[in-house]
């Protein structure tokens, strides 16, 4: 399960057991995400899945932080599974 350059945005989908899991999940990913004001793009499916697409807006491009936030989602994601 590794993030992967899909149309200039490093892009990963990560499966959860239920909705309430993802949910738990995206707090602590936004939480961090205002911390460090970047601010990733997201599609939650079937209601366990989430796809993050992860590029900076004002850059218009992949920057070290969306690499900082791929990071941390990651190893959030291996805490929780």
């Amino acid at each position: 399960m590794s993030w992967i350059i899909k149309n200039g945005k490093l892009v990963n989908t990560f499966e959860f057991k239920s909705q309430t899991e993802l949910a738990t999940f995206l707090v602590k990913i936004a939480k961090y995400a205002d911390e460090i004001h970047h601010h990733p793009d997201y599609e939650v499916f079937q209601c366990s899945k989430v796809t993050f697409s992860l590029f900076t807006h004002d850059k218009n491009g992949i920057t070290e932080l969306d690499y900082k936030l791929s990071d941390f989602i990651s190893s959030q994601f291996s805490l929780d599974v």
